[in-house]
């Protein structure tokens, strides 16, 4: 073969190279799943969610939940957010909250600020397993 038919060859495995890496599906955050959290919500999706322990001598003393989300909804809304602290037998521990934001049309949180993180401070927050938030529009 000669040396122009392995350019060729080659430059038409390169395009194919290429091209292969643009077939990857981006993961959406619907398909997220965050450590013994989850979400009940029609208007807004997790973008980042996470438990925090503040334990001292090994007995968790508070626990928080912070999140971040996504607007899909469509149109600007104003959300309340509260948050369910369940044991790891799924017993309902407590309910914490409300909080309120109000999210922009498309918009994403990028910043853990104080609407975002609701605490459970209560006798039981030693046995905090898992958490779900829920979000309702106004």
């Amino acid at each position: 073969m000669n040396k122009k038919g392995l350019l060729i060859i080659n430059l038409i495995i390169l395009f194919i190279i290429v091209l292969s890496g643009c077939q990857e599906q981006k993961a959406t955050t619907t398909g997220k799943k965050f450590e013994n959290i989850t979400l009940e919500s029609d208007v807004v999706e997790l973008v980042d969610a996470s438990l925090k322990f503040n334990e001292d001598n090994n007995v968790k003393l508070r626990v928080d939940v912070e999140y971040l989300f996504r607007n899909i909804a469509g149109r600007e809304i104003t959300i309340t957010i509260t948050v369910e602290f369940y044991d790891k037998n799924n017993k309902l521990l407590s309910t914490e909250g409300p909080k309120y934001i109000t999210l922009l049309k498309d918009y994403t949180e990028t910043s853990i600020l104080g609407a975002n993180i609701i605490s459970y401070s209560g006798e039981n927050a030693s046995e905090v397993d898992h958490v779900k938030i829920i979000a309702v529009e106004q």
